[in-house]
């Protein structure tokens, strides 16, 4: 496989507690619940980009974790993105390049805003997630836990970077072994 697999799109899930504040949400994104990339002749970084949006009010960001990983893969960092014009997906770097790096800033202590009943037009709001492949047998993480001043949110998804022997790409090509027999 010469060029990166990609699969845009995220289904979400969440978990939210409030405390009396507004409270953050993914932004339910149309296609598929993984994202991931196959080719790394441009290098072992990646970013994803998830819009994300409040509700009741703004909330600060404190913290990402991950919920599972599994192999080569490492989570790098995460930062928070706003613009109404150009938006990350799933793209080789970390941080994306092409970006203005004017509207990215560090996760600890963002304050995001984007209200999700906002009108059209309005500044979009994305945490961007790095993760590096760690070895050549690839890896997963299944979702992220983000720690805010109201609470946690989980994030539910898969970002997959395959092995170079297809490793851990089985979801992401559609390829899974359905349990059947030959």
């Amino acid at each position: 496989m010469t060029r990166w697999v990609l699969t845009l799109g995220f289904l979400l899930a969440l978990t939210a507690c409030s405390n009396g504040g507004g409270t953050l949400e993914p932004v339910l994104e149309p296609g598929g619940e993984i994202a991931g990339f196959g080719d790394f002749s441009n290098g072992a970084d990646k970013s994803f980009g998830i819009f994300i949006c409040t509700r009741g009010g703004a909330v600060t960001l404190e913290s990402i974790d991950v919920i599972s990983i599994e192999g080569d893969i490492d989570l790098l960092g995460a930062s928070i993105y706003t613009s109404s014009e150009r938006f990350v997906g799933a793209v080789h770097g970390y941080p994306p390049a092409g970006i203005d790096e004017t509207k990215l800033q560090d996760l600890e202590g963002a304050v995001v805003e984007a209200d999700c009943e906002g009108p059209e037009g309005d500044d979009r709001v994305q945490l961007v997630v790095g993760a590096e492949r760690a070895g050549r047998g690839g890896g997963q993480i299944d979702g992220l836990t983000v720690g805010t001043d109201a609470g946690e949110v989980a994030i539910n998804f898969a970002i997959v970077l395959c092995g170079d022997e297809l490793e851990y790409c089985e979801a992401l090509l559609g390829t899974e072994d359905d349990g059947g027999d030959e």
